[in-house]
């Protein structure tokens, strides 16, 4: 057996053959000197020697240049349809877009670091018991993938516990849409909780709202063929006689492209024992639904970010809602732009339009006037998007917003606003002063 490791960091390379080594030592002890391990600390240089039926198994890293991990398994499968392919990350950033080149898992590179990294910052009273229920004394090297749908909107917690009722649950992460798919990477202690692997982010979700099925099936709500999306805030659907809700760019999975009587037939998954069962849907063809994706223009800025408007600030998708990030990330999904979650991830990820350093008032205030519509403004913690600016120059942003203070009280507002950029911060700063970039998609 042949094996290559495609990895642009050296530590990580070897960090990441160390533990294959140790692997394959404990899984295959008796045949383990027989297989052949390669390491590759390039790109071009693993694209050089690379040629079809050599490896039986090929492990990439995701985030790599000049090309990613994925970018190279798409030059691979049109070379080879046969080996084996795994990433490796230590990153929930697009980690279901590799199955669409068929690849069989990943190495998520110390699934336990992950799990207590996601936790580090919860503060519980009382939460030995929770923490415990994380299950960590039982995880080793073997971990077996099982792949699974949501049934319903559902919340992404940082630890295997229930909703808390604070507006501001530490534990909350973030809400995944019905019909996403999820790998299920670890159970918890009470066997209650699954950790995931969401399309962005990692974390746990209460089993009832998991629907099991075989990868086959899995991938067929990874990329759907015929799908409808949603442009309309949110979108409720009846399904088996339980109204279910969708937000904004979320896909929903048709069993054909055909309309029939002017709505579309929907495949959404029930739970049977734990199992997914596909049951139908109407979905009529209305306002809240479109076809495709809809083009990225000025106008669909505006119109399906004021969608939004005067809606509830939900932390991590509390309230049946949205925060500052998911509110941008569902307008950029609904023309089909995929930006991951939290504000801190949509900065790092997105095409740069400007970046303060050192930088004037006016040379400032410039920048943000020549920002297009649709633009993200980053300040700690916080993300907008810009609509234009007024008669008299001033910039306007329209943002899911929770406070902001005025002659140092704090005063929340929770909902999803337009305003100017000079409201002020704990310290007395205003937005303008206090952005830190700038981001647009290109």
């Amino acid at each position: 057996m042949k094996i290559a490791i495609v990895d642009d960091r050296q530590e990580d390379l070897i960090s990441a053959k160390t533990f294959l080594n140790e692997y394959l030592a404990k899984k295959f002890p008796e045949t383990f000197r027989a297989i052949q391990i390669d390491s590759f600390s390039g790109v071009e240089d693993f694209l050089k020697s690379f040629k079809p039926a050599i490896y039986d198994l090929l492990i990439f890293d995701i985030f790599m240049k000049p090309l990613n991990g994925i970018q190279i398994a798409q030059i691979v499968r049109s070379k080879d349809r046969d080996a084996a392919i795994i990433f490796l990350t230590g990153s929930e950033d697009f980690i279901l877009e590799g199955y669409k080149v068929f690849a069989v898992g990943y190495f998520i590179t110390d699934l336990r670091q992950r799990i207590e990294k996601i936790s580090k910052d919860v503060n519980l009273v009382g939460s030995g018991s929770v923490m415990a229920n994380r299950n960590l004394s039982a995880l080793n090297y073997d971990v077996d993938i099982r792949y699974a749908v949501t049934t319903e909107r559902v919340n992404i917690r940082l630890l295997p516990q229930g909703l808390t009722g604070d507006k501001y649950d530490s534990i909350q992460g973030t809400a995944l849409d019905p019909a996403e798919p999820v790998a299920v990477l670890w159970e918890s202690s009470d066997g209650k909780f699954s950790f995931v692997q969401a399309r962005y982010y990692f974390g746990w979700i209460s089993k009832n709202s998991l629907a099991f099925t075989d990868r086959e099936t899995w991938l067929t709500y990874v990329e759907p063929e015929n799908f409808v999306v949603v442009i309309n805030n949110k979108k409720f659907v009846n399904v088996n006689g339980k109204v279910i809700r969708f937000q904004m760019g979320a896909k929903i999975p048709l069993q054909s492209s055909e309309l029939e009587n002017n709505s579309w037939t929907a495949r959404l998954p029930i739970i049977e024992n734990y199992e997914l069962k596909e049951v139908s849907a109407k979905i009529l063809n209305d306002e809240n639904v479109s076809a495709d994706f809809l083009p990225c223009t000025t106008n669909n800025f505006i119109e399906l970010s004021f969608k939004f408007l005067g809606d509830v600030y939900g932390w991590g998708g509390l309230d049946n809602s949205v925060d500052c990030s998911s509110f941008v990330q569902n307008v950029y999904r609904a023309m089909g732009i995929n930006i991951p979650r939290d504000a801190d991830r949509q900065e790092g990820c997105m095409p740069i339009f400007a970046v303060f350093n050192n930088v004037t008032y006016s040379e400032r205030l410039d920048i943000v006037r020549r920002a297009p519509t649709g633009a993200l403004l980053f300040k700690p913690g916080h993300v907008m998007m810009k609509l234009g600016n007024d008669d008299n120059g001033k910039p306007i942003i329209i943002h899911a917003a929770s406070s902001y203070f005025s002659g140092g009280e704090k005063i929340y507002i929770r909902k999803v606003l337009v305003s100017d950029t000079s409201y002020q911060n704990y310290s007395g700063t205003p937005t303008l002063d206090a952005l830190t970039g700038i981001a647009f998609p290109k």
